[in-house]
């Protein structure tokens, strides 16, 4: 039941044209907000693979000074698996470590890594030593998912790492965090 503007009250319902605009508004909403949520899905995996990568790095800088023994990230660039070593681990403890490597989010590859003298590796395996002293190698790790690219800059002189939505070349002579193209 309806009430009119004059108080009175109105038993009609709601028309045919009212619900075929309301249905036609949600249904243009929804066309919208579909390619966007799409985009947010996808980007989700690549944001949580570089959380995982940035929150590593900090980690493993962390526990070095802390342990006073050098920690070594193993990335896998084809497989886009990790896992940590200690400078001091047996083979047969290295193996094991190997074995349960710990892939990144899914679908989410390693396009590359720039290390020091702005060498790319695009393929095997990459060792980042951390050392006891706090120090690591300056390095860039490139991610890809699909379409959808993010760049990971790590600093460690400065403690920072810079993350970019984009894939960008980024010269490390010029020192790290730096966009080569600008």
């Amino acid at each position: 039941m309806r009430t009119s503007t004059t108080g009175k009250s109105n038993n009609r319902g709601l028309t045919l044209v009212e619900l075929l605009v309301v249905i036609a508004l949600i249904g243009v909403i929804l066309v919208l907000s579909v390619p966007s949520m799409r985009d947010a899905f996808t980007a989700d995996n690549l944001k949580k693979a570089s959380r995982q990568i940035i929150g590593l790095e900090r980690q493993l800088r962390a526990d070095a000074v802390r342990d006073r023994t050098d920690y070594i990230l193993c990335l896998d660039v084809q497989e886009a698996v990790w896992w940590v070593e200690t400078a001091d681990m047996t083979p047969e403890r290295v193996a094991e470590v190997k074995t349960g490597a710990r892939r990144l989010p899914a679908k989410v590859l390693i396009a590359d890594i720039v290390l020091e003298k702005n060498t790319k590796r695009t393929q095997g395996e990459i060792r980042l030593k951390f050392g006891k002293n706090g120090i690591c190698p300056p390095f860039v790790v490139h991610l890809t998912e699909g379409e959808n690219h993010m760049t990971l800059v790590v600093n460690p002189f400065l403690g920072v790492t810079a993350v970019y939505d984009r894939y960008v070349e980024i010269s490390l002579e010029k020192g790290p965090g730096r966009d080569s193209t600008s």
